[in-house]
């Protein structure tokens, strides 16, 4: 309860009254382990996210509240070589942890292992050694993800996201074909097979993220999936994003659903003249909301419009219901 306490002083005449001190009381002082507890768990997401996850098993470890609290976003995401996942005595641990966790990230590269592990073991009920919320599976491959066609059906897999050590590997997604239910996918420094773009092929995926991946001719980026894609992050550090298969897709993108482009080249030495009206790029997606345009690329219409209107705090423009994020709005710790 908040009290209000005041030390009053009266003129010999009655006639003023001075207040010479107001102070304010909580008889129940802030409580950081009932904020936790209180606190929604949106909102407690994003405080997380501010802090590193060494920070947050050192705040768990402050008291037993505060770690029966953040106890599901400490375990949430668990990380370990290949001699871990192989050892299964290494998983014979308190089931309830086990059940916590829904991000797995292989931390090591093995080729032997990526051909010979069962992957969908990990994503199937009925074989996950307690998994049970298993749903993310980050991996470094050291060459192509072929490995994965030979998996059986894993229907908990909803994100991947991979990497490859090997420089011109080969990633398909007619590899991931037996997760069935991928919904979001990343892929960083492969060079894209081509396939065809096939409804049953990934049916749900919604989300896709390629870093420094390129493609041939007669791949289009489109293949991923036309009438499915929602988001699109393009980012690159080298010369395809300046490209003629690049700027095929700028010119004729071909997606039906897609709401949310985010296009970044961090590559200072290679400039992404977007030559093309804007409003061009914009009106070949109806769907599109937003379009962020990050790092080193120039539009001369944006970049007039934007040296101006900087210093009123715009955030982005609006072209045709769509939210333009363009470089000069962005500092370069947000770039990166």
């Amino acid at each position: 309860m908040a009290l209000l306490k005041r030390s009053i002083t009266w003129d010999s005449d009655h006639s003023r009254v001075k207040v010479l001190k107001c102070l304010f009381e909580n008889s129940a002082p802030l409580n950081f382990e009932k904020f936790l507890e209180n606190i929604p768990h949106e909102v407690l997401l994003m405080l997380l996210d501010e802090i590193t996850s060494k920070d947050r098993i050192s705040l768990s470890c402050t008291s037993k509240a505060i770690r029966l609290v953040l106890r599901p976003y400490v375990f949430s995401s668990a990380k370990c070589p290949w001699e871990e996942l192989l050892d299964v005595d290494h998983w014979s641990v308190d089931s309830t942890i086990l059940n916590l966790i829904e991000s797995l990230r292989i931390s090591t590269s093995c080729s032997k292992n990526e051909w010979t592990y069962p992957f969908h073991e990990l994503f199937t009920c009925s074989t996950n050694r307690g998994l049970d919320n298993l749903s993310s599976l980050q991996l470094q491959s050291s060459g192509s993800t072929s490995f994965f066609k030979y998996c059986n059906v894993g229907t908990n897999l909803r994100r991947l996201v991979i990497n490859t050590t090997k420089e011109k590997s080969l990633f398909s997604l007619n590899h991931v074909r037996p997760f069935v239910n991928l919904e979001t996918l990343e892929v960083s420094n492969f060079q894209i097979d081509d396939f065809e773009d096939e409804p049953d092929l990934c049916p749900y995926l919604k989300d896709l993220k390629l870093t420094n991946c390129t493609w041939e001719y007669p791949f289009m980026i489109e293949n991923f999936g036309r009438h499915k894609i929602v988001t699109l992050s393009l980012h690159y550090s080298n010369s395809f994003i300046i490209s003629e298969r690049f700027r095929v897709f700028l010119l004729k993108p071909g997606f039906t659903r897609l709401e949310s482009l985010e296009i970044t080249n961090t590559e200072r030495n290679l400039k992404l003249t977007i030559s093309l009206e804007i409003m061009k790029l914009i009106q070949a997606i109806p769907t599109l909301r937003i379009l962020k345009l990050k790092g080193n690329i120039y539009n001369e219409t944006l970049n007039n419009f934007t040296k101006v209107d900087f210093d009123n705090c715009m955030k982005y423009l609006a072209l045709d219901n769509v939210k333009v994020f363009y470089s000069s709005f962005f500092t370069e710790e947000q770039e990166s």
